[in-house]
């Protein structure tokens, strides 16, 4: 238990060679791209009621979104791949490049771009008045994730929980569905209000509780497991002290009888010595 909280600890050391990492350089690039592609979008959106924007600030509030979506592919990649010792060409990579800090922020960023995104949609009207992506979309989505970090923060310390590929699906759907949301304008004019991006999100969200769902099923399994093995472990520890004390007992009842031995001996030879 000593040597896991030393290297706990040692891992949450924070300097110069575990914050400016690239990865890391990448994921605060990420986040300072959230607000400005949601601005780009709600005030790009509202050029076609009268004001006085830019309709391709929508256009271009995409491309950044686009550009953080790549960091977050390169930050990953970079991580796993540099570790200290690594060469590049003539140059050595003196220290990792995947660090604690980087796991923790990580996340953080993924989940501000995507919900971001999606709330800036939501506030975004077309020209028929009618938002980019409804708002149900999002409460959806952020009741879930509120229930995986709520739950989570209970059973941290107790389930190892991994991503699991259904997940990562309903994520990349998601976010397609989000791209297709910045025109959809297009599809409404082609279609009805309820168009081919938002029957997109609509999958992407399902596959997301599926994915919350398959996170319970999982963290219920390892809970259960965990509650056998220390049931186990009492057992074993109650069978070992009883019979420990089933053990003193003997060795008391042996020098009980050797005693006795000894006085009937004593006796005898009182006896004997007066005769």
């Amino acid at each position: 238990m000593e040597e896991k909280t030393a290297t706990k600890e040692k891992r949450l050391i924070i300097n110069r060679h575990t914050l400016f990492t690239v990865p890391n350089i990448l994921v605060m690039i990420r986040i300072l791209c959230v607000p400005i592609y949601m601005t780009l979008l709600i005030l790009g959106s509202r050029a076609d009621l009268g004001n006085a924007y830019e309709s391709w600030w929508v256009y271009l509030a995409l491309g950044i979104m686009i550009f953080a979506a790549i960091t977050d592919v390169l930050d990953g990649k970079i991580a796993r791949k540099f570790k200290a010792g690594t060469k590049i060409g003539k140059h050595v990579v003196k220290y990792d490049q995947g660090t604690y800090v980087g796991q923790l922020v990580d996340p953080i960023a993924d989940k501000a771009m995507h919900i971001g995104v999606l709330i800036a949609l939501a506030i975004a009207q077309t020209p028929n008045g009618t938002p980019y992506l409804h708002w149900a979309f999002i409460i959806f989505l952020v009741i879930r994730e509120l229930m995986m970090v709520v739950i989570g923060s209970f059973v941290v310390n107790d389930v190892n929980i991994k991503a699991n590929m259904l997940g990562k699906v309903a994520s990349c759907i998601i976010s397609c569905g989000a791209i297709l949301c910045f025109f959809h304008p297009y599809f409404e004019k082609l279609w009805s209000t309820f168009t081919l991006d938002w029957i997109i999100v609509t999958i992407g969200l399902i596959l997301n509780w599926a994915a919350a769902v398959n996170y319970g099923i999982d963290t219920f399994r390892q809970l259960k497991a965990a509650k056998k093995g220390g049931n186990g472990e009492e057992v074993s520890e109650e069978t070992t002290g009883n019979a420990e004390e089933n053990e003193i007992k003997a060795n008391e009842a042996l020098k009980a009888d050797e005693a006795e031995e000894i006085k009937a001996e004593s006796a005898v030879t009182e006896e004997e010595t007066k005769e």
